[in-house]
């Protein structure tokens, strides 16, 4: 056995490929980044200057050169954060100098935007090599569609439907969308009564914070929309079986019985299963934090106020504004 630093070759081929295949489910973090240029990440670009593995932001504890956790850095919604997680200011420093003198001085320190997060401007937008899924529709599943019927989207050439999992929709460049954050994260969680939804669109994962949140700025994230099984008596968004024997008798990618396989999912996790069902929208955020551009791709460059503004490129309302305030009528939304 072998005992090192990890490079992102350890790394990529688990985290680029969670939700069933490479990008579907970030958008930020594909398989092209084990090998990329500064184009497309500044600090994994084998050309560039950094050429940054993994752990030079998903680090581990250590004080005084003493490791103190093999655990490493995540984010907070979907990792324990026994490591140590680097931020922007660790490398680059106060953002009120490093912009001094630069053709975006100007935008960074118009009053407002002393909120918004690095990631903001420098990830203008994501899934820029490989498309990610941006829709998925399980309301779709189980049909016999020939493939000569299926349509292709995005880069590489994707398959817009599948038996198993339904119908998708696959994006390239993709547009951020923005919310405030303040580190912490809502979920549905099974057996927390957190798994019953009470609006529609049902919101499975999101950030927290707004305007009036002292540690909350606006940072970009990924919008997954789609559908998804729920009880049709409880309103609990349900869990299906869908492969193995090990979760009872009737996976749905063995029977395509939606009833059965939600009755052995209802088995495993304890939810609970009325016996009948139907779909929901939902909607889910994932943060975006890879895929930084050159700074001459940043928003604001040239003093560009209509990277975001008098534009339809940001929803204000996500933002607490009632519209674009740089027109003079937004008003804010209590």
């Amino acid at each position: 056995m072998n005992s090192g630093v990890p490079t992102i070759d350890n790394c990529i081929d688990c985290h680029a490929k969670a939700g069933g295949g490479d990008n579907v489910k970030h958008g930020d973090l594909s398989m092209s980044l084990a090998n990329t240029t500064r184009e497309f990440d500044v600090h994994m670009g084998k050309d560039g200057v950094a050429k940054f593995e993994c752990v030079a932001c998903h680090a581990v504890k250590r004080v005084d050169g003493k490791l103190l956790s093999h655990g490493i850095g995540g984010m907070p919604y979907h990792s324990v954060d026994e490591g140590n997680m680097k931020q922007c200011d660790d490398c680059h420093g106060d953002r009120s100098s490093i912009h001094i003198g630069k053709t975006v001085e100007s935008i960074v320190g118009f009053p407002g935007h002393g909120k918004l997060a690095c990631q903001v401007c420098h990830i203008p937008t994501f899934a820029r090599k490989t498309s990610t899924k941006v829709e998925w529709y399980w309301a779709d599943a189980g049909q016999d569609i020939a493939d000569i019927d299926i349509p292709l989207q995005g880069v590489p050439p994707r398959k817009t439907y599948d038996k198993k999992k339904g119908k998708f929709v696959w994006a390239n460049d993709v547009r951020p969308t923005l919310r405030y954050f303040n580190g912490k994260y809502t979920k549905f969680l099974i057996g927390d009564n957190n798994d019953v939804f009470t609006s529609l669109p049902a919101v499975l994962a999101e950030p927290v914070g707004d305007y009036t949140d002292p540690n909350a700025m606006i940072y970009p994230f990924k919008k997954m929309i789609g559908n998804q099984p729920a009880d049709a008596n409880t309103d609990k968004i349900l869990v299906p079986h869908l492969f193995g024997g090990a979760g009872g008798p009737n996976p749905y990618w063995g029977t395509y019985d939606w009833n059965l396989a939600l009755q052995d999912g209802s088995d495993v996790t304890g939810q609970g299963y009325t016996g009948e069902f139907t779909f929901v929208d939902t909607e889910m955020y994932l943060s975006v934090n890879h895929e930084v551009a050159p700074a001459e791709m940043a928003y604001g460059m040239d003093g560009h106020c209509d990277d975001c503004h008098f534009s339809d490129q940001i929803d204000w309302g996500a933002l607490s504004w009632s519209s674009d305030p740089i027109l003079g009528d937004g008003t804010r939304l209590e």
